[in-house]
């Protein structure tokens, strides 16, 4: 469902606890992929999607992004990843083809998504520790798989800002991409909630601000595309169509059906028969006497 863009409308808090133990996935190609958006499939029909979209190898390099811990609510705003944001909302003239889906229930495994680019396009593997805030400064021939894995997003007020830096981070790596036939497909996994029973994942403040001291560091937050020059926020689902062909169809025929028994209705009620219709006609009785 057109994801309804990068963005579908921010829920509300009882929308997310229903959809507590689901997270989001993007994918933005600059070749032609044949894979439709929807507001919620399972983990398994988005690898069975991707199975039979990515069968005919269009790329040369794939970057395969795992971020834990995120929730549909942390892409609500133009500033949660204003780089990816600008790919899946079509203000990247170089992406061709877009796949959203705002609730995965169930997780899409990274390595199950690589070893299916690994068996059907002989793709080479690079990993990148997204922790650490390096990457190479030059990618080998494809078909490539470039494999970035993220910390885990904190639960605490630095969370939209990691989220941001990562998303700078992802966008220096496309950069360096040495050719114009590149796939991205974002992958992330529930986040948790302190009042869960499961274990929570945190990351450490400190280290993570550490990591932004190494080679490589760059301000990731600062604005760097035209998507971040607007301050309006955009809902999740903004690329999404919440009017299918088959709920349009139904609105139409409902409308129709109510149109016409209005018109029934006030046909009925403008019918005018005056009381003398049903008295007897007492003159043609009397007529009949005197013949």
């Amino acid at each position: 469902m057109h994801f309804s863009r990068f963005g579908l409308v921010a829920l509300g808090a009882a929308a997310v606890n229903a959809f507590r133990d689901t997270s989001p996935f993007f994918l933005a190609s600059t070749s032609e992929v044949l894979a439709n958006s929807a507001y919620i499939q399972t983990g398994a029909s988005v690898l069975e999607t991707l199975d039979s979209a990515l069968s005919s190898c269009p790329s040369d390099y794939y970057v395969v992004v795992y971020q834990p811990g995120a929730h549909a609510t942390d892409f609500s705003t133009r500033k949660s990843a204003p780089r990816l944001g600008a790919k899946m909302l079509g203000k990247d003239s170089s992406i061709r083809s877009k796949m959203s889906v705002n609730e995965v229930a169930g997780l899409v495994e990274p390595k199950e998504v690589k070893k299916l680019l690994e068996t059907k396009c002989k793709a080479q593997t690079t990993t990148i520790d997204g922790s650490t805030g390096s990457y190479p400064s030059v990618f080998e021939e494809g078909p490539r798989i470039i494999d970035i894995e993220f910390p885990m997003l904190s639960l605490n007020s630095h969370r939209a800002q990691q989220l941001s830096e990562f998303d700078g981070f992802l966008s220096d790596v496309v950069e360096r991409i040495p050719s114009s036939k590149y796939t991205i497909l974002y992958i992330t996994s529930p986040r948790e909630f302190p009042e869960s029973d499961s274990v929570i994942y945190e990351t450490s403040e400190g280290s993570y601000q550490d990591s932004l001291h190494m080679e490589m560091k760059r301000d990731y937050s600062a604005s760097g595309s035209s998507s971040t020059s607007s301050n309006k926020s955009t809902s999740l689902f903004e690329e999404y169509q919440y009017f299918t062909p088959g709920i349009f169809m139904g609105l139409m025929a409902t409308f129709l059906f109510l149109v016409i028994l209005y018109i029934g209705i006030s046909a009925l009620s403008s019918l005018q028969i005056p009381y003398a219709a049903f008295e007897k006609d007492e003159s043609a009785t009397v007529l009949k006497k005197q013949q």
